[in-house]
């Protein structure tokens, strides 16, 4: 049996999920682990064959083969590309990268070197979502799209006390944009393509947009996506057309629940998944797995234009914001 030999590079909350979830897979082995603070390392050390604060050990490791890279949004281009760089294949954590031509580069070496890069996106791999989205030819022609991703941060309280972390770090490219409203991007974007326009109504605090909403105008219909951390409400994803809606009535990170409604009062239900949040990351992990396994460079290259579109979405939101990350 073909192993993936995964080497981790940061150590912050996510990464006990991956490690859970990248287990439920026989073919993933973890091999080590790299971060700057030895005391957090150790946590680790029964996950992994070695845990080190030598980032060159573990690039230089002949053995791994994917990198999963889990770092503050600001550092992921980075840290991605030095690995890439090492001849790794990358699982980069979402948002891929602050800047498209940050995203493009590190696009254009993996596939000049045969590598893979992947945004670990729950999203667009959910088969739920993959189910669902084909009843949007059942809605007619589209007139409006609504996402709304709220959730009260906890560190928000300790943000407004001054204390600053990298979720609401500008420096970091903290805020609600690249950290919430990146799944309802990747929601719209999936089926529908690229916006024509792009505006992003950003409440800013310190530097660092704690909450907003954003507009993307496509030829004939609007998609707005609210996304808060300093706020919550009920979420939910809905496409309106003019023959019925489709509504998802969880997050745009768990696609757990869709109701198909038409204007004849049919309802169709699609409810397969668990609902919980890190079914996302099984179905994530599953596809990577089988990229890389069957060497399937063309549906990673669907997946890098889709990563594409969001990065410049995601970009002119910050520059219409007057965001400087």
């Amino acid at each position: 049996m073909k192993k993936i030999n995964v080497g981790v590079i940061g150590s912050g909350f996510i990464v006990p999920v991956f490690i859970r979830q990248s287990k439920q897979f026989k073919e993933y082995h973890l091999c080590g682990i790299w971060g700057r603070h030895e005391e957090k390392l150790l946590n680790f050390k029964d996950e992994f064959e070695y845990v080190t604060t030598d980032l060159d050990r573990l690039l230089n490791d002949k053995k791994i083969d994917v990198i999963y890279v889990a770092l503050p949004n600001k550092l992921h281009f980075e840290y991605a590309y030095k690995a890439l760089k090492a001849n790794k294949s990358v699982i980069l954590e979402k948002p891929f990268t602050v800047a498209y031509k940050e995203a493009k580069k590190l696009i254009d070496y993996a596939h000049k070197h045969g590598l893979f890069v992947f945004e670990a996106i729950t999203t667009i791999h959910n088969p739920l979502y993959q189910k669902a989205m084909k009843s949007v030819e059942r809605l007619g022609d589209i007139r409006l799209i609504e996402c709304n991703f709220s959730q009260y941060s906890r560190r928000y309280d300790r943000f407004r006390k001054g204390e600053i972390l990298p979720a609401f770090d500008p420096k970091m490219a903290g805020g609600a944009l690249y950290d919430l409203n990146v799944y309802n991007i990747h929601f719209v974007t999936r089926t529908f393509g690229a916006p024509k326009e792009v505006y992003y109504h950003a409440n800013i605090e310190k530097g660092v947009d704690t909450s907003g909403t954003l507009v993307m105008e496509y030829k004939d219909f609007k998609a707005v996506c609210i996304a808060a951390k300093d706020c919550k409400a009920k979420a939910y994803a809905q496409i309106q057309g003019d023959k019925g809606y489709l509504r998802c009535e969880t997050t745009s990170s768990i696609c757990g629940h869709f109701d198909c409604v038409m204007n004849d009062g049919t309802i169709t239900t699609y409810d397969e998944n668990s609902g919980k949040e890190f079914s996302g990351w099984i179905h994530e992990l599953k596809e990577f797995r089988r990229l890389y396994l069957n060497k399937d460079f063309v549906k990673a290259e669907e997946y890098n234009k889709q990563t594409l579109i969001v990065v410049k979405v995601l970009e002119k939101a910050m520059l219409a914001a007057g965001l400087n990350y």
